[in-house]
């Protein structure tokens, strides 16, 4: 009797302290990032443009400089703003927004603003945006 006793408290035990394991861990890893490319009229990337993006909190989530083939990185719902001091504008120097494959991103609504001049609209379809020289552009991902 006494090892029928002692194989049913174990079995009981086993099922009880199954119950309290540590279970499932789920792991927020956060937004999804994305990349695209700021690039100039011959699809050159347009390198060390510091650009900060913000999220729907106003937090920073980005501060840093687009990279030699002009990539820079944000997550969906972030606006980011590039820092154009030193390029002559879009008449003189067009710029454009791309994707991976080279491929313009349009309807990307913007803002730019350097303290005379003032533009805003949406990425044309090929990715071109119209700035004025020494701009700040802020651009809603």
């Amino acid at each position: 009797m006494k090892k029928i006793t002692a194989f049913a408290m174990s079995m009981a035990a086993v099922l009880v302290l199954n119950g309290c394991g540590g279970g499932d861990t789920v792991i927020d890893p956060g937004p999804e990032l994305v990349s695209l490319f700021l690039v100039d009229d011959f699809g050159y990337g347009i390198d060390h443009i510091p650009y900060t993006c913000v999220n729907a909190y106003d937090e920073i989530v980005t501060n840093d400089f687009t990279t030699a083939d002009g990539e820079f990185v944000f997550a969906l719902g972030d606006r980011c703003t590039f820092d154009l001091f030193g390029l002559d504008g879009d008449l003189l120097e067009p710029l454009y927004i791309v994707d991976v494959d080279w491929f313009g991103k349009d309807d990307i609504p913007y803002e730019c603003d350097n303290g005379v001049d003032f533009t805003s609209g949406t990425t044309d379809f090929d990715g071109w945006f119209a700035y004025p020289e020494d701009a700040y552009c802020k651009f809603y991902l």
